[in-house]
């Protein structure tokens, strides 16, 4: 019998699937078995999983024309051999040491689950960039978690698929993933029944899974999927109510969950999902409304329930409205001038918050070595260095570097540094702002 069994859940996903599941293959830890569940892809997916079945006697396909992810993943769970089960997404990776690391520390602490951080990944122009992501706070790392116990202090995962799980742990406590219809936001309730009742957890402070963020199937863009969320939650609700769970810290982390869930999710979805999905927490805020007063106390209430309660409909739109304008803007600049990097050199032009920051963003993304200087209006930053960068006079940095693009990272002025840049002879093509 394996160790871990690997689920691999896959609908045409031919443009992503051979490098998926080489990152499986090529995992330091050996012993396990990779159940891919194939949704009767119509494109060359089933092909390629022949063809690795052939390949390595690990791989095993899982014919199943359900095509939702939620039966897919509870089938795979139900079929798997292995002591611990993980679920790979095919258009995602592994880090290749990800299983060995999580299986020494599910074996070392016996834990229910033992989960890491992981990093998003997108290509641009060829070129793959990598920002990790850090989900838990600094004190719930490298320490046993008993949330069962400690119901007060439940630490929700807020990623199932960065993690592995004792599959005896999901079969005994009878913890399945909703199989609604379709790819959307099936895990709420797997993901909010493993925290609640594992007795013991853990979650690793390092990246071990990578996730594609530049897949434009993505729910974000479906308007059809955004009230998906409130059903989850109404399943999760009936699944708490089923277990005939009272505990009023878990009914506080249920509904804690679902607004900021509603309130992160209208901050991010597209313009016509984000408006259908604004109403339908209203619907459902009505509907909780009673419960929310009884259960939370000024203190215990999170910003998000504040705002729905307190403020007007309109306000709360106003506010969820310059959030993501804010949020695309950024992401926008980002990634336009990402577009436009490549392997050129990049000259910050500011030294303050904003400069530091865009040192951080160039880091994140593994391109740090692509900064040539700093450069200021502040004579007396001339010449000291910026996190073992120098800072140069813009004169100075303009005439050593005329090839580089050059970064704006001030609030406030902007227009003019732009303008000065471009009568030192700076393409304005070349000028971007952070």
């Amino acid at each position: 019998m394996p160790e871990a069994t690997v689920i691999v859940t896959v609908h045409n996903a031919e443009k992503y699937l051979r490098e998926c599941l080489d990152s499986v293959i090529g995992q330091t830890f050996s012993d396990i078995e990779i159940l891919c569940m194939d949704g009767g892809s119509t494109d060359a997916s089933p092909r390629i999983l022949k063809e690795y079945a052939a390949k390595d006697n690990r791989v095993c396909i899982i014919n199943d024309p359900n095509t939702s992810y939620g039966h897919k993943v509870n089938e795979g769970i139900r079929q798997a051999k292995g002591k611990y089960v993980s679920v790979l997404e095919s258009d995602d990776m592994y880090d290749p040491d990800m299983l060995q690391r999580l299986y020494g520390i599910a074996e070392q602490y016996k834990a229910d689950y033992v989960n890491g951080d992981y990093r998003n990944i997108f290509d641009i122009h060829g070129k793959r960039y990598q920002v990790l992501v850090k989900m838990y706070p600094e004190e719930d790392y490298g320490k046993l978690l008993e949330s069962s116990k400690h119901p007060e202090n439940m630490r929700q995962i807020l990623r199932y698929w960065t993690g592995i799980f004792n599959r005896e742990f999901l079969l005994k406590k009878d913890i399945r993933m909703n199989e609604s219809p379709g790819a959307s936001f099936q895990d709420m309730s797997f993901r909010f029944l493993i925290s609640a009742l594992a007795d013991r957890a853990y979650h690793l402070e390092e990246p071990v899974y990578l996730y594609r963020v530049d897949n434009p199937g993505s729910s974000v863009y479906d308007p059809k999927k955004a009230v998906v969320i409130a059903d989850e939650f109404d399943f999760l609700k009936r699944d708490l109510a089923r277990r005939e769970i009272k505990d009023p810290c878990i009914w506080r982390h249920f509904y804690t969950w679902k607004y900021n869930d509603f309130y992160g999710n209208l901050t991010r979805f597209s313009d016509e999902a984000r408006t259908v999905l604004f109403e339908r927490c209203y619907d459902e805020m009505e509907k909780d409304q009673e419960i929310l007063v009884e259960l939370f106390d000024e203190k215990l209430m999170s910003a998000s329930i504040r705002d729905f309660l307190r403020k007007s409909k309109g306000e709360v739109w106003e506010d969820l409205e310059e959030i993501y304008r804010k949020v695309k803007e950024g992401e926008e600049k980002r990634y336009g001038f990402l577009e436009n990097l490549g392997e050129n050199e990049t000259v910050i032009f500011g030294c303050g918050m904003r400069g530091r920051s865009s040192l951080t963003f160039f880091k994140m993304l593994g391109i740090e070595k692509q900064i040539c200087c700093f450069t200021d209006n502040d004579k007396n930053l001339w010449g000291t260095r910026l996190d073992g960068y120098m800072v140069v006079p813009p004169s100075e940095a303009g005439r050593r570097y005329p090839d580089a693009l050059f970064l704006i990272a001030n609030k406030y002025h902007g227009d003019e540094i732009e303008r000065q840049l471009m009568e030192m002879g700076i393409e304005e093509t070349k000028i971007y702002r952070f």
